[in-house]
């Protein structure tokens, strides 16, 4: 019996002191839960296909969409990837328009978005494509 209220006795302090740090349990909990999930911050980058036409179809598929934005003109897409780690390592832009800052920020936020590049590996250049 003794034990029995031992046990009573224990559960009882535990509930006061979960009611007690109950917000301190609470952010320590989240804190977990958000170091499982996968980050945010980073993006994994587009895998880079791995057969050359394949390459070819994703280039030209992008330099389609990239061309119609307002201001670009013509355009020439380069892109580099590594064979290895099959993850694209850089991109070149040549195209009419690339000496106006708009225009090079939003092919930036672009290529960002379909290659997962960060834009220090991005170059936007004006030129005849």
């Amino acid at each position: 019996m003794d034990r029995g209220r031992m046990s009573a006795e224990t559960v009882e302090k535990l509930r006061r002191a979960a009611g007690k740090y109950k917000y301190a349990v609470a952010v320590g909990l989240l804190g977990v839960l958000l170091m499982l999930l996968p980050s945010g911050g980073s993006r994994s980058p587009r895998a880079a296909p791995d057969a050359p036409e394949g390459r070819a179809d994703v280039r030209a598929e992008m330099e389609a969409a990239l061309s119609a934005f307002d201001g670009v003109g013509r355009l020439r897409l380069v892109l580099t990837g590594d064979a290895e780690s099959g993850r694209w390592t850089g991109a070149l832009v040549v195209c009419e328009g690339g000496d106006g800052a708009a225009v090079r920020l939003r092919l930036t936020q672009a290529l960002t978005a379909l290659t997962g590049l960060p834009s220090d590996k991005i170059a936007i250049v004006r030129g005849r494509p």
